[in-house]
């Protein structure tokens, strides 16, 4: 099998250890095209393993990952219960020992060879982050999350747009700073970690990435249907960080 021969601990040219880290829920029917882009165009070329954390998928995506493993250096680890959004990515994020990782999410709407935008400046930050242009979403989740960042901007004093972007590369040490931190903001974890580490002091910086609709179905988190509730939740969850930091 292609990941046997596969040397988990080999660095790229710039002498950098990376992992892809991927959460996955219900992607069937784009998680293998998702995978072999990001094989053919970040994994194969620096020699880095490829982690996917499931979460008790039902509609076969199990089964296609573990097809997958059979000829990428790809690592599934499968959970039987849903665990949601937060636990899943702290989860996935604990499984590498990387000095960096490549975080991005397994909906097929970011561009794998953007990846090289980010790459470029690695040595200078501790964590790039992507940000999305013309983003392929519909309108009302756009303008809320407009919103929703341009509080953030105000309130925390971030210098960021696109702070909740789940396509980023972010050195070992400030995982390990920040992770358990995490647990206000469970539908916005990448804002709440970004706070944190923009408030520890931590380099940071955004690099324009593209953005694509959905190759099948739509989110399965921001329906409209949920959208009260997520974000009473989100406000809740920024006042009890604001209170936090600001002790600090």
């Amino acid at each position: 099998m292609a990941n046997e021969a596969f040397d988990k601990s080999e660095k790229n040219n710039h002498g950098t250890q990376l992992s892809l880290v991927l959460p996955v829920y219900n992607e069937a029917k784009s998680i293998e095209h998702t995978i072999d882009e990001l094989y053919r165009e970040v994994s194969n070329k620096i020699g880095a393993e490829i982690i996917v954390y499931e979460s008790g998928s039902n509609d076969g995506t199990k089964e296609v990952l573990l097809n997958l493993s059979q000829r990428l250096p790809l690592k599934p680890i499968l959970r039987k219960e849903k665990g949601g959004y937060m636990r899943d990515v702290k989860d996935g994020l604990k499984r590498t020992g990387a000095e960096y990782v490549f975080f991005i999410d397994s909906d097929g709407q970011y561009v794998a060879s953007d990846f090289w935008r980010l790459y470029d400046k690695i040595g200078d930050y501790d964590m790039i982050v992507g940000r999305k242009t013309n983003r392929a979403d519909p309108s009302y989740r756009i303008i809320l999350s407009k919103v929703f960042h341009e509080i953030i901007r105000m309130v925390f004093e971030l210098p960021l747009h696109d702070p909740d972007c789940g396509y980023r590369i972010i050195r070992k040490n400030v995982i390990g700073s920040i992770l358990e931190e995490v647990r206000y903001l469970e539908y916005s974890f990448w804002s709440e970690f970004t706070i944190r580490a923009f408030k520890k002091g931590f380099k940071i910086v955004e690099v324009p990435i593209q953005h694509r609709r959905r190759s099948s179905g739509g989110t399965k988190l921001y329906t409209p249907d949920k959208l009260l509730e997520i974000m009473i939740l989100q406000f809740i969850g920024l006042l009890k960080l604001w209170k936090e930091l600001r002790t600090q």
